[in-house]
């Protein structure tokens, strides 16, 4: 268990001893509001089962209401409805969170707490959206919207996180009116909530954003290229905070889709950096664990290996990559290879020396110039990641370089020697050449 679990933990055992020793019969309101909290804390517990936690999550929340009346303790009655509805939709009871989050709302109305309703009545739209049910979603959203207090740090992003949610359901509807919809909330809600303030939030808006106009450049061809465009740049941006090591499984979703999107540009250069989205989301993906996924980034990387071969860009995936990140500019260069490569020197050993092997017999068929810029930019990056990731990469260079006939072998071995030499400062480039020499290459 995670020490902020083991905290977590060691929290819910205080309240439940503090309930033990407050009895509901002589001290009811205080039993009731020890039990709430109690269930609140299940619910978000990182330690345990999930679906266990929100069960007694539950039965704490259903100690709470037998307590707290909805004619004498309306405010407190509605809060824990709407807490357990939020615990039934996280157990996927849709109907019954969506009954639950009703009679909240209509609980809170008239009770002076409008940023709670304006809760309740998000926590409704998201279930209705569940359903299916768009247009009770638009309704609750709707409603809740003008109930935010914009003055407020938490009620601007209350409402950002609402127009959020109305931009889904209108893009659910998949027209172009309601894309169009969908955009112009995303923007609003862009503007409610600085980026400073909810870098998450503000991924998931421009993660949102890149699929809604993706969807709409399908449905109008006289803006596709633009809107394409704004969709990939959308894409990296949540990139910039969906850090592989961070949000995981966010980064995956983000660079598919990224991958869908520069593949329906239909040029090699897309292509080819759509081959290395699927590629990064399906190291990320497990088959077991996320089939649906999986297979959705499968299906769209065979496809674009099929695009690439209609237009006569032959080759393995190992040498499309290299040749993308040939192609590229400086700066697009490291980042395309910092990402591949800290993900290879990760591997086992002999996982990575097998896939650093294969990038450098991949990069070997370049033409010098381009060799050149490849192997530059690899070692400029390898410098920056732990050294046994140098090594290897150097060793699998070095062998791969001895495999091939005499004249491409010494023009491969000028493309490092000037790499290197490009590459690195003076100690740095004193380092790497003595390493190399140690491996038997000879500066030609």
């Amino acid at each position: 268990m995670s020490a902020a679990g083991g905290g977590h933990q060691q929290a819910i055992a205080a309240l439940e001893a503090r309930l033990a020793g407050t009895p509901r019969g002589s001290r009811p309101y205080e039993h009731a509001a020890l039990a709430y909290r109690i269930g609140l804390a299940r619910a978000e517990s990182p330690a345990g089962d999930p679906r266990e936690n929100l069960r007694r999550a539950l039965a704490s929340y259903d100690v709470a209401l037998a307590v707290f009346d909805p004619r004498f303790d309306p405010v407190e009655h509605a809060r824990v409805l709407n807490a357990a509805g939020a615990a039934h939709r996280g157990l996927g009871r849709a109907g019954k969170a969506r009954e639950l989050f009703e009679r909240a709302t209509e609980v809170f109305r008239g009770r002076n707490r409008d940023e709670e309703l304006a809760a309740a009545l998000n926590n409704l739209g998201l279930v209705c959206s569940e359903q299916g049910d768009t247009a009770a979603a638009l309704t609750a959203f709707d409603s809740a919207l003008p109930l935010f207090d914009e003055a407020s740090a938490e009620g601007r992003r209350g409402r950002a996180a609402t127009l959020h949610n109305r931009g889904l359901a209108q893009a659910s509807l998949g027209t172009k009116e309601a894309l169009e919809a969908a955009l112009g909330d995303y923007d609003l809600a862009r503007a409610s909530a600085g980026s400073d303030d909810a870098p998450y939030h503000h991924a998931m808006l421009d993660h949102s954003n890149g699929v809604a106009a993706m969807a709409l450049s399908a449905l109008v061809p006289e803006w596709r290229e633009q809107l394409l465009h704004e969709s990939i740049s959308a894409f990296e941006a949540s990139l910039q905070v969906f850090a592989r090591s961070d949000f995981p499984f966010q980064h995956a979703l983000a660079k598919h889709n990224l991958g869908r999107a520069l593949a329906a540009t239909g040029d090699g250069v897309g292509l080819r950096h759509a081959l290395a989205c699927f590629e990064e989301t399906l190291a990320l993906l497990d088959p077991r664990l996320h089939g649906d996924a999986w297979r959705h980034a499968h299906a769209g990387l065979e496809e674009v290996e099929a695009a690439l071969r209609e237009r006569g860009f032959v080759g393995s995936r190992p040498f499309q990559f290299v040749s993308l990140v040939a192609e590229a500019t400086p700066d697009e260069r490291r980042s395309l290879l910092r990402e591949r490569l800290s993900r290879l020197v990760s591997l086992p050993d002999m996982a990575r020396e097998k896939a650093l092997a294969e990038l450098a017999r991949a990069s070997t068929m370049l033409d010098g110039a381009a060799l050149r810029l490849y192997v530059e930019a690899e070692i400029g990056v390898l410098m920056e990641l732990p050294n046994e990731g140098l090594e290897s990469a150097l060793a699998v260079r070095v062998s791969a370089h001895r495999s091939l006939p005499d004249d491409a072998r010494s023009e491969a071995d000028v493309a490092l020697d000037l790499a290197v030499g490009d590459a690195l400062g003076l100690s740095q480039r004193i380092l790497v050449r003595d390493h190399l020499a140690s491996l038997g290459f000879e500066r030609p």
